[in-house]
């Protein structure tokens, strides 16, 4: 029997469905961006894109039929998938994941710059977008005490975390379907995965200023979202190396449930790979 994997690579017509299907639903959306990473890990850009150019005709006619905008549909489409198709390209290309989410994380870095440099004071724009947000929220009944200022600090550092996170999952499904299709071993991929000295000294740098008590905008939390992820790999690593149980990993995902534990997760994944960057923590001779 073939795998959901080979199903969805076997015929176009049912990828550009899938793609076009799933790409407006909350949440799901991932499925829909991990279908043109597929795409164009197994047939290069060319291949991807006429299944993108396809898809947004039948998100175009989708959403005709359903009465929503199909210009702002088809804009919001075409400008993601020309992403995926870009970072798919590259892992198909070079057959380093590693690559791929080293420019993920230099991607992200270089919105948020945008960001940045066009925002004239970030924390001004996001101070205004959370006052409205939780006025919204005490009229229906909800009153919440924040610090909207230390949030507001930090908000370009949440949001930008989030979109390396919404870039790098789709990344990492996309390319382990394309490894089940083209039968390799994804898990060797992300086992040996590492951001390398560059990103790990741009993190360093960033947390020197914080320590100084610079503004840095929230990168940090970028730095350590894309560290956790090499963290991720060091205990995927060791899990093969010390045969834990297959489902290891279920026990990461329970724990991520409560959002205190996932803070905390996080900043320890983040602390692994991070130490990991420079000392290497995954080291066979030191078991033999």
């Amino acid at each position: 029997m073939s795998s959901f994997a080979e199903w969805l690579a076997g015929q176009r017509a049912r990828r550009v469905v899938f793609i076009a299907g799933f790409f407006p639903l909350p949440f799901l959306g991932i499925l829909s961006a991990a279908a043109v990473v597929m795409a164009a890990y197994l047939q290069g850009p060319r291949g991807a894109l006429i299944d993108c150019t396809l898809a947004l005709l039948l998100v175009a006619l989708l959403s005709t039929v359903s009465g929503t905008d199909p210009v702002l549909l088809v804009l919001s489409a075409a400008s993601t998938w020309l992403v995926w198709v870009g970072l798919g390209s590259m892992a198909g290309r070079s057959q380093s994941l590693t690559l791929a989410v080293q420019f993920t994380v230099v991607l992200t870095l270089a919105a948020m710059l945008v960001f940045l440099l066009v925002s004239a004071d970030p924390a001004a724009f996001w101070r205004t977008l959370l006052e409205e947000v939780y006025a919204d929220l005490n009229e229906q009944g909800f009153v919440i005490a924040a610090d909207i200022e230390d949030q507001a600090r930090l908000m370009t550092g949440v949001v930008f975390a989030a979109v390396f996170g919404g870039l790098v999952l789709p990344l990492l499904f996309g390319i382990a379907w394309g490894c089940r299709v083209r039968e390799q071993d994804f898990g060797s991929q992300l086992r040996s995965l590492q951001l390398g000295y560059v990103i790990g000294g741009l993190a360093a740098v960033a947390g020197v200023l914080s320590i100084l008590q610079l503004e840095t905008h929230g990168v940090l939390l970028v730095f350590g979202t894309a560290f956790a992820l090499q963290g991720a790999a060091v205990l995927a690593w060791w899990a093969q190396r010390l045969q834990w149980p297959r489902l290891w990993w279920l026990g990461l995902c329970l724990v991520a449930i409560v959002p205190a534990a996932l803070v905390l997760e996080l900043t320890l994944l983040a602390a692994v790979g991070f130490v990991d960057n420079w000392y290497g923590l995954r080291r066979p001779a030191e078991l033999n």
